[in-house]
């Protein structure tokens, strides 16, 4: 950001002169009593202003106060020491009507200033984003001060008018003092015009190097902005608005052709009052453009719900999320055809619709391309809405004027007639369709009348009789390719190779990344601008985004695609941002790197699979990398997939290794433990064969952790042990530490408490050593465990809050609410019951929102032990079975064996003697099997045993 700086730092001194040299004006003004010269300033001062805050009007703008200051010239020595009443009524009224177009002028320039900070890169790319439409403002304004003065013969005219001076040698005298102010204003302009064109040689090198994104970044559930007005939907609005809080679970879709303008309406049924009055904050909008798989649509509702981690069923996410209130919540599914449409995922599309519908609380809108609701699986809300229709003739012809203000223009009369007549004509081929509207209108702007129009669109369609108001879905194509062919494109060659390259990205293409990818596009803000321009792009503020409508993304997908070159420097750029952005898990950049990687998702969950398939190295280590964060945040097993499928293909042995490495660590931490234990096989032999034995460590590492948590405590010694033995030949102190951790961990399972602390205790001084704070937060876990096992309360507690400090620090949830969970147990066994129930919901609720079902069941475990302490019989069993259930799905064998044990003495207690019998037997065996020290001994004989130990 170095060049930015620098241009901060010089525009105050660049515009310096220019405030001198109207102080000097506005003194000379001073002394004259008409109110139009004090008007005059003004303007001249907000130029200023405005030039202080955008350089990207800076020709226009210095046209624009070069003439107000000649003006200036001209009335200060023309009506020099004379009163109003001394002028005559001609220039009485010439003047009157100049105060009354500079007071018009005035009120514009105030509404377009640039209300960011200009100095700032976000500030400065919005205003370039309003340099074409202010640009052609501020020339408009300077054309309508022409009819009063010339600047380039400003002299020669004061010179003229002053004839009728009396006192003409004392008028000369000044008329050539300010000939030298002139002269000075014009050194002052050619200076700022030097300074600008330095600022913005540096602002291009800024721009075109790649840069960070942004740290700062927009939440997944932002709703993109609606158009301040829209034209002739008031009554539609109204009724769906109506319908939606009025109908009982209502389920409605809003269907028509691409451009019809589905999307505005559904955002502008959302901000209605009476909509925003029922559903308050409850009311998402989800942009299923992004969506091209099922897995996706899910994933782009959970963010849409604001649910931040993954589960191996991100679905049952969702309706958690759906379930945990009974307010009103609104759905808006726009788009829905993109993932309706997906050839082979129709079933499983309907499948989400269908249960997102089942909840009577959540209201569903959606918005597709077609004729009727999709699904007939789902009970659509009857009367269905009718098609949205085209825009009625009025309204179709203020969206034009809205866009292009000329229309109606100042025209002679027959000439204004005859444009009206084109432009009637025009909207009526254009079918009275919103976004073709929209595109000609742009196109307009830029210069040519209805009448011109008018023909090359008649020269494009081939004939008026075959697109006139039949075909809705070919005016919107027709248009999108008379905007790509217009004169404003084709004088910007560089603008549809950005097109191009923004309809690759579906979820639009940040600012910040822009630069890096489009650095094949010379002046690729120009091109950027000149697409705004003809409203084939967007700017979302919000998001921080360029991106295209729907139905231009679609088009130029299909027509327009993006050379092999683009696509390659897009694969590159975001190959090289999941470079920047690697920060392991638990390091002090992490948090920041995955908020960065967030905002990029979709569209790297669209770029990387296409890359990876184009054989690129690069890509397949970017999947790893991405994988690797998505493994603490969502896991999802789509891109490495992708990425072992190439790298079997092309035989590409490494890669293939590590890939297949990665899968198996996703799979585990989806509780996918057969699946792990297989793909963690097949590295490990593929290291193997590569002689990478660190990489077969890591592998058998995998796969103790697998067995410890299936109970299976012989395979997990010795996979940790030998794991160990190969990192311990290299060096590997932190992969010896993590092995420690492990058998750790296996040994607090098993009961054999001296053993565990002391493998905890060897890992943390490596750890800290090695500043690994994350490996220290799960030893000190580890230990508060077995001090709670060992009955030490306070050191239990101790070392849970210092756990639960670094996870929260780190933002690893799931570790905080493992944290949680202990401290219940701590507060349950001091009897604290109330408090220990506290924490166990707080955990519960954690661990719903990350999908972690194993956590779920150990709280469920933990509630059984207090209804069973508090003599709760039939809700402690509801609670352990309930736990039983997921440890036997999870195939958590010590978990079955403690809810055995514990139902077991339920049983006792009701006097189910046979029922606790077989129970606690069947609890004994697997204990036995699990070599666990406490609980393997006990009697089984259920008239003399008690159940002390939880």
């Amino acid at each position: 950001m170095r060049c930015w700086t620098r241009a901060k730092a010089t525009v105050p001194y660049v515009v310096g002169g220019t405030k001198i040299t109207l102080g000097v004006l506005s003194t000379v003004a001073s002394l004259i009593s008409h109110p139009c010269v004090q008007t005059v300033i003004d303007a001249a001062s907000q130029i200023i202003t405005i030039v202080e805050g955008v350089n990207a009007n800076r020709a226009d703008t210095k046209a624009l106060a070069g003439r107000l200051l000649g003006l200036l010239a001209v009335i200060s020595e023309t009506h020099k020491d004379k009163n109003e009443n001394d002028l005559s009524p001609d220039v009485r009224s010439s003047l009157n009507r100049l105060k009354s177009q500079l007071d018009e002028i005035l009120v514009e320039i105030r509404e377009i200033r640039v209300s960011t900070d200009p100095h700032t890169f976000k500030g400065f790319c919005k205003g370039v984003l309003l340099y074409g439409d202010n640009g052609g403002k501020i020339r408009e304004y300077t054309t309508r001060i022409g009819w009063a003065m010339n600047v380039e013969g400003r002299i020669g005219d004061s010179l003229r008018l002053l004839e009728v001076v009396e006192d003409s040698r004392h008028v000369r005298g000044v008329v050539d003092d300010m000939h030298v102010i002139t002269q000075d204003v014009r050194v002052v302009v050619q200076e700022t015009n030097q300074h600008l064109v330095a600022i913005s040689g540096d602002i291009a090198k800024m721009t075109r190097a790649p840069t960070s994104p942004m740290d700062t970044l927009p939440s997944s559930s932002i709703i993109p902005s609606r158009p301040p007005i829209l034209y002739g939907r008031d009554k539609e609005i109204k009724d769906i608005a109506h319908r939606i809080v009025t109908t009982e679970s209502p389920r409605y879709t809003i269907h028509g052709p691409g451009g019809i303008g589905k999307t505005a309406l559904s955002l502008g049924v959302m901000e209605h009052p009476d909509v925003t009055e029922k559903y308050g904050d409850s009311r998402h909008f989800i942009q299923c453009e992004q969506a091209t798989s099922s897995a996706l649509l899910i994933e782009l509702i959970a963010r849409g719900l604001s649910i931040e981690e993954s589960s191996n069923d991100r679905m049952k996410d969702v309706m958690s999320r759906l379930r945990s209130t009974k307010q009103p919540i609104l759905l808006i599914l726009d788009n829905f055809e993109t993932p309706w449409d997906i050839v082979g995922e129709k079933s499983r599309v309907e499948s989400i619709l269908c249960q997102t519908t089942s909840l009577p609380h959540v209201a569903i809108l959606l918005t597709m391309r077609s004729d009727a609701p999709p699904s007939t699986h789902v009970q659509w809300s009857l009367p269905w809405l009718d098609p949205i229709s085209t825009l009625a003739k009025d309204a179709a012809h203020a969206l034009y004027v809205n866009v292009d203000p000329k229309a109606d223009g100042d025209s002679s009369l027959d000439t204004l007639l005859a444009e009206l007549s084109s432009l009637d004509t025009l909207l009526a081929e254009l079918s009275y369709m919103p976004l073709a509207i929209t595109l000609m209108a742009s196109m307009g702007r830029s210069g040519p009348r209805p009448t011109a129009l008018l023909q090359a669109w008649r020269d494009k369609a081939g004939g008026i009789d075959l697109f006139r108001g039949t075909d809705k879905n070919e005016s919107v194509k027709i248009s999108i390719q008379l905007s790509i062919e217009s004169n404003r494109m084709k004088s910007v060659p560089e603008a549809l190779t950005l097109l191009s390259l923004v309809a690759m990205l579906p979820a639009g293409a940040n600012f910040e990344l822009l630069p890096s990818l489009a650095r094949n596009i010379p002046n690729f803000l120009l091109a950027q601008l000149t697409l705004s321009g003809t409203a084939l792009a967007h700017v979302d503020s919000g998001k921080q985004v360029v991106q295209l409508l729907s139905p231009v993304r679609s088009y130029v997908l299909k027509h327009h695609p993006a050379s092999d070159r683009t696509m390659h420097i897009i694969y590159d750029s975001y190959a090289q941002f999941v470079t920047r952005h690697n920060a392991p898990f638990g390091s002090t950049h992490f948090s920041r790197d995955a908020r960065v990687l967030a905002a990029e998702e979709t569209n790297l969950e669209a770029i990387l699979p296409l890359s990876i398939r184009s054989g690129s190295c690069s890509a397949i280590e970017a999947a790893i990398d991405f994988s690797r964060y998505q493994r603490y945040t969502r896991p999802q097993l789509e891109i490495i997939t992708c990425a072992v499928d190439v790298c079997r293909r092309n035989a590409n042995f490494e890669l293939l290794a590590r890939s297949l490495a990665m899968l198996g660590e996703i799979f585990y931490c989806l509780n996918r433990y057969e699946e792990s234990t297989a793909i963690y096989q097949q590295a490990s032999d593929v290291y193997e064969g590569c002689d990478d034995r660190l990489g077969m460590a890591n592998c058998l590492r995998g796969l103790g952790d697998i067995h410890r948590m299936q109970g299976r405590h012989a395979e997990a010694e010795a996979a940790f042990q030998q794991a160990s033995g190969l990192c311990g030949e290299f060096g590997d102190r932190l992969g010896v530490a993590n092995c420690q951790r492990g058998l750790g961990d296996m040994h607090r399972m098993r009961g054999w408490l001296t053993e565990a602390e002391a493998e905890y205790r060897q890992a943390f001084v490596v750890y800290e050593e090695f500043g690994d704070r994350f490996g220290m937060a799960n030893c000190l876990r580890g230990l508060g465990d077995i001090h709670g096992m060992q009955g030490q309360h306070a050191e239990a507690e101790a070392a849970y809050q210092r756990a639960s400090g670094v996870y929260r620090e780190l933002g690893f949830r799931l570790g905080v609410a493992n944290c949680l969970k202990g401290l219940g147990d701590i507060y349950r066994m001091q009897e604290r019951h109330r408090e220990a129930k506290a924490v166990f919901k707080r955990a519960c609720v954690v661990y719903k929102e990350l999908g972690s079902r194993l956590g779920v069941a150990d709280c469920a475990q933990g509630f059984g032990h207090i209804y069973r302490e508090q003599g709760r019989r039939a809700e402690a069993e509801s609670e352990y079975q309930q736990a039983s259930t997921v440890y036997e799905e999870l195939g958590d064998r010590y978990g079955i064996a403690k809810c055995l044990l514990y139902l077991g003495e339920i049983h006792r207690l009701h006097g189910r003697l046979s029922d606790a019998q077989q129970e606690y037997s069947r609890a004994k065996v697997i204990f036995q099997e699990l070599g666990h020290k406490t609980l393997t001994d006990y009697d089984t004989d259920v008239t003399s045993f008690r159940l002390t130990t939880p």
